[in-house]
């Protein structure tokens, strides 16, 4: 299980990595949450607020054994860390506004003290006293009052005024409709010592957005006949140095996460930050790891797939991953700001992440990053940049329409409105079609959705520790709550 921790690990973000042990139908509402209910939602609540000392005890008393044997308690242990570092304090206080009743477990909705609106599903064991044994977390889309399109600059920009001020964004925004820009700014510093601020033509790190990138590229070669999505790794890696992902894992199943191949976080990685600059660098922390699961037989969020795909690109291409996707999707998007940086790189103009320490001041993320990103994530573009990739989306000027949905086309389902393409996330808001990413390390959030039908593109860049994503939910819903009815699919004949 892959959880994306954000501390560590670039993320598809965490709805995605959080539905892990349990898929609801919920019914309608219910009146009120019984008592029993109540009081395990209070214990999970409870369990996530812990000290990393308090949390085994409190699994074992409040989770089912069965539940520990299917997911292993370092697996669940991570999850609770990551929660509580991602939705803040004051967890164990909680109280639901809302509760559906579902016939395998039941929903309670939740406001927290950030005004962000989560769901916690559970599902309770039939021992007595009964105990959790499934659960999952999921964001809900922020209650937001549509305003008239001439008034949604002012709205968003007193938004972000108050949560730059609050402390709890620094960064840039923008949200553009075609080439025209409905808002666009930037807050805070991209260098606190020297006092540098940030711009809207400041790189930032993108984290998991990259593997849009990665995607595109193994996209465009298929499209010149080069590979084809259900080769095998060894029809392009013959020599690959482990035999089961050479022989039976497929390009599919590495854009899909479906391959079983898990992810460089690990202790090799974290010994040889400062080495790790190319996709062979990268593919030594991880090549000798069992696989997480069968090929095809599983869903996992993975890392080190995409650092696969990185090396059949260079096999095919005959030219290094960071040039290839400079030369055919970085320039001819116009993205004059994107790279892969390397983290000691002061010419770049690039944003230092930021996190808190214990201290509640700040340190940069130097320390944290590899000496350059990888095929699975830590390039660096501006908000400005991803304008104008979503403007190469549009015009079809890295792929056609019909390359672009196979790229789109949710090949997996991760709730009601989340799905995964190849390398890219999709969904729907209020019956708008995004596709997307985001992406997370440490000292780094980002998120960037594009609405194909509405030709409408979201950009949230910040460099400052799990700031994005409540930034990004409340804006995704204001925009389309004010846009009006949602535009029509785009006809099949």
């Amino acid at each position: 299980m892959n959880l994306a921790l954000p501390s560590s690990r670039s993320t598809l973000g965490w709805l995605r990595c959080l539905l892990l042990c349990l898929a609801f139908q919920a019914a309608g509402p219910a009146s009120a949450a019984d008592a029993a209910l109540e009081k395990h939602a209070g214990h999970f609540w409870q369990t996530v607020s812990a000290t990393a000392e308090e949390r085994p005890a409190l699994l074992e008393r409040h989770f089912s054994a069965a539940l520990r044997e299917r997911k292993g308690d370092a697996d669940l242990l991570e999850t609770f860390a990551m929660l509580d570092e991602v939705l803040g304090p004051d967890l164990a206080s909680l109280s639901p506004s809302a509760v559906r009743k579902g016939d395998e477990g039941d929903e309670l909705h939740y406001t927290l003290a950030s005004g962000q609106r989560v769901s916690l599903m559970l599902g309770l064991s039939g021992e007595d006293p009964s105990k959790i044994d499934r659960f999952g977390v999921r964001p809900l889309p922020p209650e937001v009052a549509a305003v008239a399109p001439e008034a949604l600059p002012a709205a968003i920009s007193k938004h972000l005024d108050a949560e730059f001020q609050a402390g709890r964004f620094t960064g840039a925004v923008l949200v553009a409709r075609g080439d025209e820009a409905l808002y666009a700014g930037a807050f805070g510093l991209a260098d606190r010592q020297t006092g540098r601020p940030n711009t809207l033509d400041t790189p930032f790190n993108l984290g998991s957005i990259n593997k849009m990138f990665t995607g595109i590229a193994i996209a465009q070669l298929q499209a010149a006949g080069k590979l084809d999505w259900t080769d095998t790794v060894g029809t392009h890696l013959p020599d690959f140095p482990n035999a089961k992902i050479r022989d039976e894992v497929t390009l599919h199943q590495l854009l899909t996460h479906t391959s079983g191949v898990g992810s460089y976080w690990n202790e090799a990685h974290a010994a040889r930050l400062a080495e790790l600059d190319s996709q062979q660098a990268f593919l030594a922390t991880f090549v000798d790891q069992p696989l997480l699961f069968e090929p095809g037989q599983g869903n996992e969020y993975s890392n080190g797939g995409p650092v696969i795909l990185g090396l059949v690109i260079e096999a095919i291409s005959g030219k290094d991953y960071y040039d290839y996707v400079r030369e055919f999707i970085y320039r001819p998007a116009g993205m004059i700001h994107a790279d892969h940086y390397r983290r000691d790189d002061t010419a770049a103009g690039i944003a230092l992440g930021y996190l808190k320490t214990e201290e509640g001041g700040w340190r940069d993320n130097h320390q944290d990053l590899s000496a350059r990103g990888s095929a699975a994530g830590g390039g660096y573009a501006s908000a400005r940049d991803l304008h104008a990739f979503a403007r190469a989306l549009a015009d079809e000027r890295l792929l056609s329409r019909d390359q672009w949905e196979m790229l789109w086309k949710a090949h997996t389902q991760h709730g009601p409105d989340m799905g995964y393409g190849y390398l890219f996330g999709s969904g729907t808001v209020a019956g708008r079609r995004w596709i997307g990413h985001n992406g997370g390390a440490p000292g780094i959030s980002a998120e960037f959705r594009y609405y194909p039908a509405d030709d409408l593109v979201v950009v949230v860049l910040s460099n400052q520790d799990n700031a994005s994503m409540a930034v990004a939910q409340w804006l995704n819903a204001l925009v389309v709550a004010s846009l009006g009815e949602a535009a029509p699919p785009p006809s099949t004949d």
